[in-house]
């Protein structure tokens, strides 16, 4: 959900995993399949509205965290036109009895401790990235590092979900499958064929006040390159799949709470065959949330990174029948365990230039961090 638009669904209809190098393509036949064999009456015809499905894939072609799509069996939506409700039924679900609404509880205390990737480990692997970069082995590589977050009582995505979009109501907020983020970074959203993604490359904290954290993005080199190489990805990708001209608009500077952006907005008409989700598919990785050249970036990323980061930095949203959906980046995120319900694992990260700076990459991810975290306060 956004500050003036959103989705809540609850319940199970359906779901489906998949997995490899196919899986977008996999879940978009899955859910055409199931949108054939529905029948549906949506009287009220706006994006979100009829059967509707929610997504959260995985970063890797092969992990350990496999992708998600789920159908709830009620959704209740929102834009600035009003609101309504969804029931989704098979002849398993036709029946259903009232609910108990829990109240909200806190997590209480707060425990947070280093992941598979400490500090200490992250900053070697920026130096030893810096090093191969300097060699030409590749352009620019995005290393992220994990923090354990563990809670005196019972994880309430309610109540999580409720802190991200009060802190950020200018970012995308999601929680599926126990993948609970606020994004600034959409990267495939479709209405009626048009589609437009948003690349945020090149970021600044914002601990010395925001005109000094913009000063410095606007006049650091590495960031400027590191931006200009994420959006190249998604401009070629785009010219693959856009039956039009791409329409373009940046960079600006995207002020967040804890951070500001170099930020890139593109446009462009889908052609025939293409859906928001194939659309995700092509784009992932970009060089935002992976490195230049892909391959290459990828393979420095699995041996000096050595994270399986699930589905941290891939595409999270929705879709419904009339075609229309929004795929962001989970990113400023956390993955609450499945059979631990005191557990999280979040996830920040930063693009490895030749010229970066191990202290400076290390304290980006801290202030991404910073995101999440206010979930959890």
């Amino acid at each position: 959900m956004s500050e003036h638009s959103g989705l809540i669904g609850w319940g199970e209809a359906t779901r489906a995993t998949f997995a490899g190098p196919d899986r977008f393509t996999q879940a978009q036949q899955w859910f055409d399949e199931l949108v054939k064999l529905a029948q549906i009456s949506d009287s009220v015809t706006r994006p979100g509205t009829g059967l509707t499905a929610f997504g959260t894939f995985s970063f890797a072609n092969e992990s350990r965290d496999s992708s998600t799509i789920i159908v709830p069996e009620r959704i209740l939506g929102w834009d600035e036109r009003g609101a309504w409700e969804t029931v989704i039924s098979t002849e398993e679900s036709a029946t259903t009895t009232a609910e108990t609404i829990e109240a909200i509880s806190d997590v209480g205390h707060v425990h947070l401790s280093a992941g598979e990737l400490d500090e200490d480990g992250f900053t070697s692997a920026v130096e030893e990235t810096v090093e191969l970069l300097s060699r030409g082995e590749a352009k620019k590589v995005v290393l992220a590092r994990d923090l354990d977050i563990r809670t005196e009582y019972p994880m309430d995505e309610r109540l999580l979900i409720a802190k991200l979009a009060h802190a950020f109501p200018t970012c995308w907020t999601y929680c599926i499958d126990g993948m609970i983020g606020a994004t600034p970074e959409m990267l495939a959203s479709v209405r009626a064929g048009h589609l437009s993604t948003r690349v945020l490359a090149g970021s600044w904290p914002t601990t010395q006040g925001q005109d000094a954290a913009e000063h410095a993005l606007r006049t650091s080199a590495k960031d400027i390159a590191e931006h200009r190489y994420a959006s190249d990805s998604v401009l070629h990708a785009l010219d693959l799949q856009a039956s039009g001209p791409v329409r373009t608009n940046g960079p600006t500077i995207l002020h967040l709470p804890n951070v500001v952006h170099l930020s890139t907005d593109f446009e462009a008409d889908l052609a025939p065959g293409w859906t928001g989700l194939t659309a995700a598919g092509a784009i992932h990785p970009t060089a935002a949330v992976g490195g230049t050249p892909t391959d290459a970036a990828l393979e420095i990323i699995d041996r000096i990174e050595g994270l399986d980061r699930g589905r941290y930095a891939a595409p999270v949203g929705w879709m419904d029948s009339a075609g229309n959906s929004d795929w962001a980046l989970a990113l400023r995120c956390a993955q609450l365990s499945p059979t631990d319900p005191n557990r999280a694992r979040a996830f920040a990260g930063g693009g490895i230039m030749d010229r970066s700076v191990p202290a400076q990459e290390l304290s980006e991810t801290e202030a991404k961090f910073s995101a999440i975290l206010k979930a959890f306060e």
